[in-house]
Formats: structure tokens, sequence, C-alpha cells
């Protein structure tokens, strides 16, 4: 930094959340720890070097230990969930208060954040005596927060990790969201492409359930006879005799046959005298 010399002490105080937020936002991309930590030195005394951090659910362990390797003190919260079910976290007072407890032992302190909230503290530092340095990315950045600091130094493409240009970072910050893809731009002198209108949705048809017609069993037919089999059968079957009728004066049996006079009378009527 330009204003750096070889008698300063410097404290580093670093909003983890809004550098991640505007490194994503202004290089798609992460923002190195260790060269900001390099850069803020850049041969001064580095009295102290806090990072404040959020948790968000994910497992941020590996991200939370390469801020220990590098040379960070870590200060970490959880979000505090409001009675409406949204969660809300910050470290805007606790990072007032450290870094207002440590002035007395300091010649500078940087500030490594983009947030406005803290020009209060910016003008407290420096009632104190104590020079303030700001760093953030430019586009993110409160106009009022740049002009209450001594210096600011906007954080460049230079300080930016590339998905896939460090292979030791993959794993270090929190996952960030994906950019969704841009519109396909209309050829040159082509008409503009008609919106397709969505199809209603289509009915369902409620056809009647065709009716099961069961099969009934053929009747058994009788057999057929012929009247040659029924006159065969009127011949073969001898005709009954006439059965004997009793006589109403219970002499005998009456028959219906004819009495044939065969000549041999053997009973004569006597006359009486």
């Amino acid at each position: 930094m330009k204003s750096s010399t070889t008698a300063q002490r410097v404290g580093i105080f670093v909003d983890v959340q809004n550098m991640f937020h505007s490194a994503y936002d202004c290089f798609r991309g992460r923002l190195n720890y260790k060269k900001l930590l390099d850069m803020v030195a850049s041969g001064r005394e580095v009295v102290r070097a806090v990072a404040y951090a959020m948790h968000d659910g994910n497992n941020q362990s590996s991200f939370f230990t390469m801020l220990r390797e590098v040379g960070f003190e870590l200060r970490t919260k959880e979000r505090r969930v409001r009675p409406d079910g949204t969660r809300k976290g910050a470290w805007d007072i606790g990072i007032a208060i450290e870094t207002l407890a440590v002035a007395p032992r300091l010649d500078v302190v940087c500030l490594v954040t983009g947030d406005g909230d803290f020009v209060e503290l910016v003008d407290a530092l420096r009632a104190q005596g104590v020079r303030v340095e700001v760093m953030a990315f430019e586009r993110n950045v409160g106009r009022e927060l740049r002009e209450a600091a001594d210096e600011f130094t906007a954080i460049g493409e230079e300080m930016i990790f590339r998905d896939g240009t460090e292979e030791a970072d993959e794993a270090t910050a929190p996952e960030m969201p994906r950019e969704p893809s841009a519109p396909r731009k209309p050829r040159e002198g082509a008409a503009p492409r008609k919106p397709r209108e969505e199809a209603a949705p289509r009915k369902p048809s409620r056809r009647p359930a065709p009716e099961v017609v069961k099969e009934k069993a053929p009747a058994e037919k009788a057999p057929a006879v012929s009247k040659d089999s029924d006159d065969r059968a009127s011949r073969s079957t001898p005709p009954k005799p006439p059965q004997p009728r009793k006589s109403s004066f219970g002499a005998g049996l009456l028959s219906d046959a004819p009495d044939v006079d065969d000549g041999d009378d053997d009973d004569e009527i006597e006359e009486v005298e």
C-alpha cells in the first residue's frame, strides 16, 4: 500500500461475508486471503489479523482451516432466526467493539469491507489518532465509507481465485450460486420468433365402461324323434287287455267281451210248475 512504513503497527479486520458476495458479484470468483494479508502487511508489523465469518449450514471446516493456516484469527457465529422464520447474521457490532479495544496498540487499522455501516467506526478510530485504511471491491463499496477513510485500496482481479485455476482453493470457500444462462440473441435480419402459446391441458375423456356380456351356455336339445320311430314303437308294444269289471250285484265279474254261442248249452232252464 502507498502509505506503508516499516515502523507501523497494523491491525487487519476482514468482513468475510461481505468479501465473499462482493468477489462473486464482481469477478465470479473467490478472494485469495493469503495475497490479501501479504498486501496489507507490506513490510509492516501485523499485530492482529482477524476474520469474521458466519456459519451458513454447509461444511465450511476446510475454509475455516485455510483462514487459520494463512494467519488469521477466526471469529464465527450462527445466524439468528427471526419470529417470521427469516435469518439474520452480521458482525458489524463485533468488529467495531474489537477494533476499538485494540486501537490503542495500533498505528493503522485496515478494514476489509465495503459495508457503509462502518463510517461511524472510521470516524471514531480517526478521533483516537489511528490511521484508517479501507480495502474493498470498487463496485461494491459505499461512497461515504470510501471518503471517510484515510486511504482506499480497490481489490483487483489479481486477488481473485478462479474456479478450476487454483486446486488448493476448490474446497475452501462456501458454495456459490450458479449464474443463470443468458437468452440467445436472434440472428441479424431474422424475424423475431413468436412465443409459443402454451396448449391448454386436455380434459380427460370420460367414456362409459364397456358392458361385459356374459355368454349363456347353450341349452341341451332333446334328441329329435322321427315319425318312423314313433310308428315302430306303437307297433312293437301290444295293447293292454281290458280290465274286468265287477257286477253291481256282486254275482261276479263282468266282461266287455261279447257273448259267443258255441251251441253247447249244458245249462237248461227248468220250468217251474
